[in-house]
Protein backbone atom coordinates (compact mmCIF):
# COMPACT_ATOMS: atom_id res chain seq x y z
CA UNK A 1 0.00 0.00 0.00
CA UNK A 2 2.90 2.75 1.13
CA UNK A 3 4.48 1.73 -2.19
CA UNK A 4 1.55 2.65 -4.23
CA UNK A 5 1.03 5.72 -2.39
CA UNK A 6 4.42 6.80 -3.10
CA UNK A 7 4.30 6.13 -7.01
CA UNK A 8 0.93 8.34 -7.01
CA UNK A 9 2.51 10.91 -5.13
CA UNK A 10 5.13 10.67 -7.38
CA UNK A 11 3.06 10.92 -10.86
CA UNK A 12 1.58 13.64 -9.30
CA UNK A 13 4.52 15.75 -8.34
CA UNK A 14 5.95 14.90 -11.89
CA UNK A 15 3.04 16.00 -13.51
CA UNK A 16 2.69 18.77 -11.59
CA UNK A 17 6.33 19.82 -12.29
CA UNK A 18 5.64 20.04 -15.90
CA UNK A 19 2.34 21.69 -15.77
CA UNK A 20 3.99 24.41 -13.85
CA UNK A 21 7.06 24.82 -16.10
CA UNK A 22 4.54 25.14 -18.89
CA UNK A 23 2.41 27.91 -17.27
CA UNK A 24 5.64 30.17 -16.11
CA UNK A 25 7.12 29.50 -19.41
CA UNK A 26 9.43 32.64 -21.23
CA UNK A 27 6.88 33.50 -23.90
CA UNK A 28 8.75 34.93 -27.05
CA UNK A 29 6.46 36.68 -29.82
CA UNK A 30 5.36 35.07 -33.00
CA UNK A 31 3.29 37.84 -34.43
CA UNK A 32 0.38 40.70 -33.66
CA UNK A 33 -2.40 40.15 -35.70
CA UNK A 34 -6.60 41.57 -35.21
CA UNK A 35 -7.29 38.21 -33.71
CA UNK A 36 -4.78 38.01 -31.46
CA UNK A 37 -1.18 37.92 -30.01
CA UNK A 38 0.69 34.87 -31.04
CA UNK A 39 3.72 33.10 -28.87
CA UNK A 40 5.66 30.48 -28.54
CA UNK A 41 7.98 28.81 -25.86
CA UNK A 42 11.27 28.27 -27.12
CA UNK A 43 12.45 25.91 -24.31
CA UNK A 44 9.38 23.64 -24.90
CA UNK A 45 10.59 23.09 -28.32
CA UNK A 46 11.51 19.57 -28.81
CA UNK A 47 12.99 17.06 -31.47
CA UNK A 48 10.87 14.18 -32.16
CA UNK A 49 12.33 12.25 -34.96
CA UNK A 50 11.36 14.10 -38.13
CA UNK A 51 9.10 16.95 -36.31
CA UNK A 52 8.87 19.34 -33.69
CA UNK A 53 6.82 20.18 -30.74
CA UNK A 54 5.97 23.23 -29.22
CA UNK A 55 3.78 25.72 -26.88
CA UNK A 56 2.25 28.46 -28.50
CA UNK A 57 0.09 30.79 -26.51
CA UNK A 58 -2.91 33.15 -28.39
CA UNK A 59 -3.82 36.40 -26.44
CA UNK A 60 -7.25 37.25 -27.45
CA UNK A 61 -8.30 41.38 -28.26
CA UNK A 62 -11.91 39.96 -26.86
CA UNK A 63 -12.72 37.44 -24.60
CA UNK A 64 -14.37 33.88 -26.31
CA UNK A 65 -16.64 31.29 -25.20
CA UNK A 66 -15.76 27.32 -25.36
CA UNK A 67 -18.35 25.00 -26.14
CA UNK A 68 -19.38 24.43 -22.41
CA UNK A 69 -19.83 28.16 -22.33
CA UNK A 70 -17.16 28.94 -20.11
CA UNK A 71 -15.19 32.59 -21.01
CA UNK A 72 -11.72 32.74 -21.91
CA UNK A 73 -9.39 35.45 -22.93
CA UNK A 74 -6.30 33.62 -23.87
CA UNK A 75 -5.73 29.64 -25.35
CA UNK A 76 -2.51 27.46 -25.64
CA UNK A 77 -2.07 24.86 -27.29
CA UNK A 78 0.67 21.85 -28.20
CA UNK A 79 1.56 21.13 -31.43
CA UNK A 80 3.74 18.38 -33.67
CA UNK A 81 4.84 20.04 -36.58
CA UNK A 82 6.76 18.08 -39.61
CA UNK A 83 8.85 20.73 -40.70
CA UNK A 84 9.51 18.46 -44.30
CA UNK A 85 6.23 18.59 -45.56
CA UNK A 86 4.36 21.74 -44.18
CA UNK A 87 1.96 19.93 -41.82
CA UNK A 88 1.07 20.16 -38.28
CA UNK A 89 -1.06 18.43 -35.59
CA UNK A 90 -3.01 19.99 -32.97
CA UNK A 91 -2.35 18.00 -29.89
CA UNK A 92 -3.61 19.78 -26.91
CA UNK A 93 -5.94 22.98 -25.63
CA UNK A 94 -6.00 25.00 -22.77
CA UNK A 95 -8.10 27.90 -22.48
CA UNK A 96 -7.71 30.16 -19.36
CA UNK A 97 -9.56 33.12 -17.98
CA UNK A 98 -6.94 35.80 -18.08
CA UNK A 99 -4.18 36.66 -21.02
CA UNK A 100 -1.18 35.12 -21.06
CA UNK A 101 -2.61 31.73 -19.60
CA UNK A 102 -2.99 33.01 -16.14
CA UNK A 103 -5.90 32.70 -13.99
CA UNK A 104 -8.15 29.69 -14.00
CA UNK A 105 -7.67 27.00 -16.72
CA UNK A 106 -11.72 26.84 -17.69
CA UNK A 107 -11.55 24.02 -20.36
CA UNK A 108 -8.62 21.69 -21.87
CA UNK A 109 -8.85 18.58 -24.05
CA UNK A 110 -6.07 16.34 -25.32
CA UNK A 111 -6.35 14.69 -28.50
CA UNK A 112 -5.22 11.43 -30.19
CA UNK A 113 -2.51 11.93 -32.34
CA UNK A 114 -3.49 10.50 -35.91
CA UNK A 115 -1.42 11.43 -39.12
CA UNK A 116 -4.93 11.98 -40.97
CA UNK A 117 -5.10 14.90 -38.61
CA UNK A 118 -2.60 16.75 -40.47
CA UNK A 119 -3.25 20.31 -41.57
CA UNK A 120 -1.21 22.48 -44.05
CA UNK A 121 0.40 24.89 -42.55
CA UNK A 122 -0.54 28.29 -44.68
CA UNK A 123 1.32 30.61 -45.80
CA UNK A 124 1.40 34.44 -43.48
CA UNK A 125 -0.02 32.80 -40.20
CA UNK A 126 1.10 32.83 -36.70
CA UNK A 127 1.91 28.98 -37.72
CA UNK A 128 4.32 29.94 -40.45
CA UNK A 129 5.98 31.88 -37.81
CA UNK A 130 6.10 29.33 -35.42
CA UNK A 131 7.54 26.70 -38.18
CA UNK A 132 9.88 29.50 -39.11
CA UNK A 133 11.18 29.37 -35.67
CA UNK A 134 11.08 26.04 -34.48
CA UNK A 135 11.98 23.59 -37.55
CA UNK A 136 15.43 25.59 -37.28
CA UNK A 137 18.36 23.73 -36.02
CA UNK A 138 19.57 26.18 -33.53
CA UNK A 139 15.63 26.62 -31.98
CA UNK A 140 15.62 22.54 -30.62
CA UNK A 141 15.81 22.57 -26.31
CA UNK A 142 17.62 20.23 -24.77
Amino acid sequence: MRVFSLTVTSVACAAGLLWSSVAQADWRELVKEETGDYYFDQASVMSIHVSRLAWTLADLPHAGKTASGATYQSVMVRWRLYCRNDTIIQLAVSYFEKPMGKGKEVEKEDFLEWRSREMAIRPSTYLAALKNEVCSARSVAG
